[in-house]
């Protein structure tokens, strides 16, 4: 099975809509196949999108956004945040930007793995459900330019499995970032928030 974490997918196109309802919200969405969790919405994603505090925010960061139900949801829960969307698949950032084109305003989409080195926002919060069959060395990249995109006093939340690296993460975590807390536990599920306290 050819595994959503690549640039181009070679899986020929057969796109659905899916129903997501979550924290009080019900969109559909296209997804397609070559996508993660293209048959609905990913019992981690739904942990985090229902975790989450965004209170106050001007900014947030969808990172690996997959087809865009993060941002779908929470542009929606907060509104007047400015939402970026990056994932490294192309046809993932294609539904992504379809699927948020409504959103006012709408989100900035980015096709990358992970975070450009040359993009200069910082954002005050940065969410992800990381791709865990890229590997622990590609994860771990991921959240330490998660850190570095941050606005001091911004949260880096992450969710995962226990069995699929909860406990690296945490350690990883706590190496780069002031303050990390578990923000939600249950089911063997993580939900952790980083934050990058002022200097």
């Amino acid at each position: 099975m050819e595994h959503y974490f690549r640039d181009n997918p070679s899986a020929p196109s057969e796109e659905r809509v899916v129903r997501i309802e979550v924290r009080g919200f019900t969109v559909e969405l296209v997804t397609d196949r070559g996508v993660f969790s293209k048959a609905g919405l990913d019992e981690g994603t739904r942990r985090l999108i229902e975790s989450v505090d965004l209170t106050g925010a001007a900014s947030a960061l969808d990172l690996g956004c997959g087809y865009g139900p993060v941002t779908a949801i929470l542009a929606r829960a907060y509104a007047g945040v400015e939402w970026w969307m990056i994932d490294v698949n192309r046809r993932a950032v294609e539904l992504a930007r379809r699927n948020t084109m409504d959103l006012v305003p709408p989100p900035k989409v980015i096709e990358h793995d992970g975070i450009p080195a040359q993009l200069e926002v910082q954002f005050d919060h940065v969410l992800m459900n990381p791709p865990i069959r890229a590997g622990k060395a590609t994860v771990f990249r991921l959240y330490e330019e998660a850190r570095r995109a941050l606005k001091p006093g911004g949260k880096l939340w992450v969710v995962i499995q226990k069995k699929h690296g909860a406990p690296s993460t945490e350690v990883k975590l706590r190496e780069l970032f002031e303050r990390v807390d578990i923000a939600h536990r249950k089911a063997g599920y993580y939900v952790f928030c980083a934050v990058r306290q002022p200097r």
